[in-house]
């Protein structure tokens, strides 16, 4: 005897997909645009001052001459981009803030202190850290 539950199979295509590039959200109140993070690495260029100034809140006095940031702007600048440069941290501004949260911790550096006191600490950290890098790579190359 035949058994009467032999089922065939048909053969069945999937569902086809519209694909859709992203566009410009239009509503009642005009056109938004879905804002891009640039990679840390183009941060000043797109706007027109480093990470670090708006991370501090430094505004235009950071390059004052008496009383500005310009010197510790700059070798924090430096440091995070010659860690993604060595492929030690990503290229993104999100990986930058969590990096310093991390650097916050390990220094004691508290939140709650001064601005000036916060960029004053951890440029002497970043300072620190890249002449013990420095020892380190001379090491590396003279000891041979």
């Amino acid at each position: 005897m035949a058994n009467d539950n032999t089922a065939f199979r048909t053969k069945s295509e999937p569902a086809k997909s519209e694909v859709t590039t992203p566009t410009k959200v239009v509503d009642k109140g005009g056109v938004q645009d879905t804002k891009v993070e640039v990679p840390y690495t183009d941060y000043e260029n797109t706007n027109h001052h480093p990470y670090t100034v708006d991370h501090f809140k430094l505004g235009d006095a950071w390059k004052e001459k008496f009383g500005g940031f310009e010197k510790e702007v700059t070798l924090i600048e430096n440091y995070f981009k010659q860690e993604i440069d060595r492929g030690q941290l990503k290229n993104e501004v999100g990986a930058v803030k969590e990096k310093m949260e991390k650097i916050y911790k390990l220094c004691g550096i508290d939140k709650t202190e001064r601005t000036t006191m916060q960029i004053e600490k951890l440029s002497a950290y970043l300072e620190f850290l890249k002449k013990t890098d420095q020892i380190s790579l001379n090491h590396e190359k003279y000891s041979h």
